[in-house]
């Protein structure tokens, strides 16, 4: 046995202790006796939680199984070798052990049954749980008592009285047991419901009960409902014992193979919380919830691990990347810190990338950015940082400084993916076209496979500078439409972008056609006719967008080009 989790008697306890040895509860009927052939032993060591407490109701459970059973029945395993062992094994007489502590110490005094349990002070009295288990198997445990009470020789009684019941299921038990191992369920179901009988509140035969239904599964009776019936008596066994980590393990078995994803998480769940000491456990439950999509359930176990390992990198990750999974980003980044922190190895450009993408999932563009800043002075050959810093800026409004980051990004890496058209897109913020139109352009070159995508682009920007145009009734602003229009369908050609920069061109027709009549120059006259060229060009190719407009504006050219020509003869001379 290890040899942590020991407790100190204080002298109050130790006072106690020596007032419960002179009691002559000692001299019972157990000394007037030898144990038969078949008394079985049962170990009651000291409660864990309150030190003194803790002593004296083993004492007094101890000493009340002396006096009521026989000892041809059953004898409890006496305090002296309790102590000896415990001394013997490296800890201090009356330490509380831990579950799976008491189990190797049965084995080692040859108890057949353990009385387990805790006490803890309270306002009036004691609070105390105490449970049966047999010694082979901690988690096979049967509830015994929950109570408050400041009579701690009262509530030795009521432990000892529920456990002389409870104690009644245990031959059928393991009947069933026996049952099962010998691949006889039916007789192991039988044997089981026997056992219940003899104990209504019975867990430990319940949970036989169970697994003689689960064991149906691979034998000749897998047709039969198995999980239904193992689902039914788990949820028994959880309302008497909702602890029992058995219980759990077959429900959670029982529910997957019914497909309840539901049901079966929650039963993974209760398994890890009944046995919160088994890190291996939580970590395979975490593993299993984050891939079945339920992160958020995993977070208070992922934090726990951490919690109870202080300093340990590889929890702190497991932390980071649950939260992470969960979308809990306000928590995973400060999480993300604190892991790298402690292995800095892990602060690699990845590490950055998956903050900063987090930081923008949650609207926090101006961190984002700093964590891109951050990373780029680590790693100044990364463009695809400056490009990230970029994009987190522009989407903080910090236009001139995301501009400034691209134009780095490009001086590291002129093909770096995406950096010209941002570039573009913040040129359109600054109300730059023309730059807009270089950057998507430069995009182009560097990879012609955007062409589709950096056209539809410019469509947009052009739709939109059209609609100001017609809002405006500014030339500069069809001017506008029409160079990005034309930009769209040079890199690749469509409909739409043939039709907008028709149209756009009919507006500068029908403006210039007005303002020549009082300006009277030669200019205005140029600017008509090349705006008529633009719709002579585009509306046969653009005309099935809208065929009725089309319709109508191709019945005007003619009227407007002899007005343009005339005024052009009269003017440009």
């Amino acid at each position: 046995m290890k040899a942590p989790h020991r407790s100190l008697v204080t002298a109050a306890g130790l006072a106690a202790l020596f007032a419960v040895a002179a009691v002559p509860a000692v001299a019972s009927a157990q000394r007037q006796q030898a144990p038969g052939p078949d008394t079985k032993k049962v170990l009651v060591t000291t409660f864990r939680g309150d030190v003194e407490g803790g002593v004296r109701v083993a004492d007094e459970v101890r000493n009340r199984v002396s006096s009521d059973f026989s000892i041809r029945t059953l004898m409890p395993t006496s305090k002296k070798d309790i102590n000896n062992t415990l001394e013997q094994s490296g800890y201090r007489p009356d330490s509380a052990l831990s579950p799976n502590d008491i189990k190797e110490l049965a084995k080692l005094v040859r108890a057949d049954e353990v009385i387990d349990g805790t006490v803890m002070k309270t306002a009036s009295g004691y609070r105390v749980n105490a449970r049966l288990f047999v010694s082979r198997d901690a988690a096979l445990s049967q509830p015994l008592l929950s109570t408050e009470s400041s009579n701690l020789g009262d509530v030795a009684k009521q432990i000892v009285k529920e456990y002389d019941a409870a104690r009644k299921q245990l031959v059928a038990n393991q009947e069933c047991e026996n049952a099962i191992r010998d691949r006889k369920p039916d007789l192991a179901v039988a044997a089981a419901r026997k056992a219940i009988t003899a104990y209504p509140k019975a867990t430990i035969s319940r949970l036989c009960l169970a697994s003689a239904y689960q064991s149906w599964k691979t034998t000749a009776d897998s047709t039969k409902p198995w999980a239904d019936s193992v689902i039914s008596v788990t949820r028994q066994v959880i309302a008497l014992d909702p602890r029992s980590k058995i219980a759990f393990t077959l429900a959670y078995d029982a529910y997957k193979a019914k497909n309840d994803t539901a049901n079966s998480l929650k039963a993974l769940v209760g398994m890890m919380n009944s046995d919160p000491t088994n890190t291996t456990l939580r970590e395979s439950v975490i593993v299993e919830l984050v891939q079945s999509g339920q992160a958020g359930i995993a977070v208070p176990t992922a934090k726990q691990l951490v919690t109870d390992n202080p300093g340990d990198p590889q929890y702190a990750r497991t932390y980071w990347l649950v939260l992470r999974a969960a979308r809990n980003f306000k928590e995973s980044v400060p999480a993300g810190v604190a892991y790298v922190s402690l292995d800095s190895a892990a602060s690699d450009s990845n590490y950055f990338f998956r903050q900063i993408n987090d930081l923008a999932s949650d609207s926090a563009y101006a961190r984002a950015a700093e964590f891109a800043s951050t990373g780029a002075a680590k790693f100044p050959r990364s463009a695809t940082l400056l490009v990230l810093k970029a994009q987190n800026e522009r989407k903080a409004g910090q236009l001139p400084a995301a501009k400034a980051s691209l134009e780095r990004a490009l001086q590291v890496d002129p093909k770096v993916n995406g950096a010209n058209l941002l570039l573009a897109q913040i040129a359109s913020d600054l109300n730059d076209p023309a730059a807009a139109i270089t950057a998507v352009k430069a995009d182009v070159a560097n990879d012609p496979t955007n062409k589709e995508r950096d056209a539809g682009f410019l469509l947009g920007l052009g739709q939109t500078a059209y609609k100001a145009g017609v809002a405006s009734k500014k030339p500069e602003d069809f001017q506008t439409a029409v160079s990005l229009l034309k930009t769209s369908d040079e890199i690749n050609p469509s409909p739409a972008a043939a039709f907008l920069t028709a149209v756009s061109g009919f507006s500068l027709v029908q403006f210039y056609g007005t303002q020549l009549q009082t300006s009277k120059t030669c200019a205005d006259s140029k600017a008509g006719q090349d705006a008529l060229m633009l719709v002579n060009t585009y509306m046969p190719r653009g005309g099935s967008i809208n065929a009725d407009a089309a319709k109508q504006i191709l019945g005007a050219i003619p009227q407007y080009q002899a007005f343009f020509d005339g005024s052009a003869k009269k003017y440009c001379r």
